[in-house]
């Protein structure tokens, strides 16, 4: 047995060894779970989620002002959430960070608790758009959302008082995806480069059969069923190549897109997109740093403040980005 690590039997999957300052959030989690709700039933599930979010007292937030606006584009309005450090003024670089929630659950504020722990570490401005969610709303209506949100951080700098010379792009399962698509697409853009993807367990493309969705069929936090579905949501009608901008991995192109921060866990189906990710980008000359975390389960950036080995993984997301910041 390794030290600092727990063995829990969790059939019918193999017996999962996990680090054992994250045994506690897992098990509360997974009770929590047990309470099953019906895929189908996105209502509840919305409500539930939202219920939670409001019953977490939230740390951190006496050195972030947190803020709102909106962003408008032709059709629509999209809120944006902000959070800026108190105590620094001028210019700063800034972080769009892109919720997760398989394409069709959260929002920024259920993820406040990681954009203010980005905002308060790197002293960055940290922006996270409320994009369009589906089954109502299906690819590429959440891709155009946060696009446009980072097309207007660039055109509309003076705003938020932003160095548009500074722009990271963050994001964690379907907003690692999004995220991964926007750098794609920000190469079109005649504006500063992006400085850092970074891609936290991202989903990067609907192939289901690879080793981590078999293996992971029946993983806590994120099953391989519950991930199809989201796919299956969010892009109902792919093909055996969708665009890039819904699957990055089946991109044809990577050359020039930005520098990668690609963070892949254990029990997790989306494992190896990361990992596949990791290695086009390197093979196309692209500067890649991957992080793989073999005793945690998918979504354990959340429990960053109650996991000493979640902790640190956020805590070296938070020193990736200072270092392309130049801090």
């Amino acid at each position: 047995m390794v030290e600092g690590v727990t063995r829990l039997e969790w059939p019918p999957m193999r017996p999962m060894d996990i680090d054992s300052t994250f045994v506690p959030y897992l098990k509360e989690l997974v009770r929590e779970r047990k309470q099953s709700i019906d895929l189908d039933d996105v209502t509840t599930r919305r409500a539930r989620m939202k219920n939670k979010r409001l019953s977490t007292p939230l740390t951190g937030t006496d050195d972030v002002v947190i803020g709102s606006r909106t962003v408008d584009v032709a059709t629509h309005s999209i809120p944006i959430r902000t959070y800026r450090p108190r105590a620094h003024k001028g210019p700063l670089p800034v972080i769009l960070y892109i919720h997760g929630g398989g394409w069709m659950y959260g929002s920024p504020e259920q993820s406040d608790s990681i954009a203010i722990e980005y905002c308060a570490r790197t002293q960055a401005v940290v922006v996270s758009p409320e994009y369009r969610l589906a089954p109502e709303w299906v690819f590429p209506a959440a891709f155009d959302d946060c696009f446009a949100v980072l097309r207007w951080l660039y055109e509309n700098k003076a705003v938020l008082d932003i160095d548009a010379e500074r722009v990271a792009l963050a994001g964690e399962s379907s907003g690692g995806n999004l995220a991964a698509a926007c750098a794609l697409e920000a190469r079109c853009l005649d504006q500063p480069p992006i400085r850092l993807q970074l891609l936290n367990y991202p989903a990067l493309a609907p192939d289901f059969s690879s080793a981590a969705y078999q293996e992971n069929e029946h993983a806590p936090v994120l099953s391989a069923r519950e991930m199809i579905y989201f796919w299956q949501s969010y892009l109902p009608s792919h093909s055996n190549r969708p665009d890039f901008r819904a699957a990055p991995l089946h991109a044809q192109d990577l050359v020039d897109v930005a520098p990668a921060y690609i963070v892949t866990a254990e029990y997790d189906p989306l494992r190896d997109d990361g990992i596949r990710y990791a290695d086009a980008l390197s093979n196309v000359g692209i500067d890649v740093t991957h992080v793989h975390a073999p005793h945690l389960t998918h979504g354990f950036m959340r429990a960053w403040s109650e996991s000493g080995g979640a902790g640190q993984y956020a805590q070296d997301n938070c020193a990736a980005i200072n270092t392309v910041f130049g801090r």
